[in-house]
Formats: structure tokens, C-alpha cells, sequence
């Protein structure tokens, strides 16, 4: 039985030098790997922009938020934003498991993860919608939402489409998954970078 197994694993190994990359193959990728690194790194600009603008509109009132208007409830948004990490967790693993050709896993992975984000959107349109109108405060908490919900909605929707398509991939051809995987990375950054300001500080 034991010869069987390592007849297999021979087997396996096999193919998957049939199917390595060439010389030009392995370039690209690396330039796609740098591309998405770059659009991190200048997007991640972006929301820290914001960040800086929220904290100097602090600076015209005595506290934050303004006297009269009440603090953001902390419960829920804290409950996405822990959904949000576990999501970036599931979706890490779920890259690994495509590596390792484990497609049923994978698929049970992501499915979980595009779940909670949807439920981490919800949560964060309801509190968009449901914040009174109060100026500056609301202003500025509302377009922070926005910005974040537009990148999330994308990046979600890259995700679906990468789970629609898995049986394309495998342990050597994964860039899309890869791809969406970062992107997913940034959506969890960005915001918890937001969660921070708008709701701990």
C-alpha cells in the first residue's frame, strides 16, 4: 500500500513539472505581482488622505465628535470588522488550498469569505443610511463609508468571479486567484485603518 501511495505522489509530482511555468510565464507574473503591489501601495495613499483630512477637521471643535452630536455606536461595526478579518483569513486559505489543488476546499473557503464581506457591506451601508444628518461629522463618516464600499463592491465582485471559475485553476496557474486574494488583503487593510479613526480614536 505504501508503494502505491508513493507511486502516486511520484505521479503527481510529475505532472506538476509538466506544468511549470516558463522562462516569459514566470516574468509576467512577476510584473502582475508588482502591478497589484504598486496599486496597493498608491490606493492605500488614498485612504490615508482621508484619514488626515478627518482628523484636521477635528481640529475646529473643542472634542470629536462635535458637542450635541452622539458618538458612533461601537458593536456592530466591530462585529464586521471581525467578520471582515476572518474573511481575509478564509481567503488566504483558500489560495493555499487552490495551490495544493484542493478545489472543494477551496470553494467552501471562499464562499464563506465573499459571505462575510457581503455581511461586513451590509452592516456598513445600514449605518450609512441610518447616521443623523449632523454637518461635518456626518459628512466626512459618510464619504469614508462610500470610499471603502465602492472598492469593496469591486473586489467582491472579482472574488465571485474567481469562485465561479475555480475548476480553471490549478496548483501552478492560480494568478487570478492570487490576484484577488491581495486585492481582498487591501479591502481588510484600508478598512481596518478607517475603523480605527472613525470609531477608536
Amino acid at each position: 500500500m505504501s508503494d502505491g501511495f508513493s507511486v502516486n505522489i511520484m505521479q503527481q509530482q510529475h505532472l506538476l513539472e509538466q506544468r511549470e511555468l516558463s522562462r516569459d510565464e514566470l516574468i509576467a507574473l512577476q510584473n502582475k505581482r508588482t502591478g497589484v503591489t504598486v496599486f496597493q501601495i498608491s490606493w492605500i495613499m488614498a485612504f490615508v488622505c482621508l484619514i488626515v483630512v478627518n482628523l484636521q477637521l477635528r481640529g475646529d471643535f473643542a472634542s470629536w465628535p462635535p458637542p450635541g452630536v452622539e458618538a458612533l455606536e461601537k458593536v456592530l461595526p466591530t462585529l464586521a470588522t471581525v467578520g471582515l478579518l476572518v474573511s481575509m483569513a478564509l481567503t488566504r486559505s483558500g489560495l493555499k488550498s487552490i495551490q495544493r489543488e484542493q478545489l472543494s476546499v477551496f470553494k467552501s473557503q471562499w464562499g464563506v469569505a465573499i459571505g462575510l464581506g457581503a455581511a461586513f457591506l451590509a452592516v456598513m451601508a445600514f449605518e450609512w443610511v441610518t447616521l443623523p444628518f449632523s454637518g461635518q461629522y456626518s459628512t466626512v463618516f459618510r464619504v469614508m463609508i462610500a470610499y471603502h464600499a465602492i472598492h469593496t463592491i469591486v473586489i467582491g465582485y472579482i472574488m465571485i468571479r474567481v469562485y465561479r471559475n475555480a475548476a480553471n485553476y490549478d496548483a501552478v496557474h492560480n494568478w487570478a486567484v492570487e490576484a484577488a486574494a491581495k486585492l481582498w488583503y487591501f479591502v481588510t487593510i484600508a478598512w481596518v485603518l478607517f475603523y480605527v479613526v472613525i470609531y477608536l480614536i
